[in-house]
């Protein structure tokens, strides 16, 4: 442990005495915009950090309902394309049949 030397009124500060050749800055009599700014823009980070969190974990949750939805549109789809499948010959037919009633009603006239 170091003693300071007791000083002199009226005397030098000794170079030799590193505590006294530090200059003291006095403390802010009022809060500077600037910190009360910093202070906000903390504050608003921490609430969006927050935000998207609860979003993430939600949309994480919601993935299931997702691809129960997309698993149940592809079987529709699958289950669609089939019937359409057995329509095709029958639909073919009904235009064959509807070019012959053409091709006969232009024949026949009025």
């Amino acid at each position: 442990m170091r003693v300071r030397p007791v000083e002199r009124p009226g005397a030098a500060a000794s170079l030799s005495d590193p505590v006294s050749s530090y200059a003291t800055i006095p403390a802010p009599k009022q809060t500077s915009p600037l910190r009360v700014l910093a202070a906000v823009a903390c504050v608003a980070v921490i609430v969006a950090s927050i935000a998207v969190t609860v979003l993430a974990v939600k949309l994480i949750g919601m993935t299931s309902d997702v691809n129960r939805a997309v698993d149940d549109a592809s079987t529709s789809a699958r289950r669609l394309d089939r019937r359409t499948q057995d329509l095709t010959p029958a639909i073919r037919e009904l235009r064959d049949a509807a070019r012959q009633l053409q091709s006969t009603g232009s024949l026949a006239g009025p």
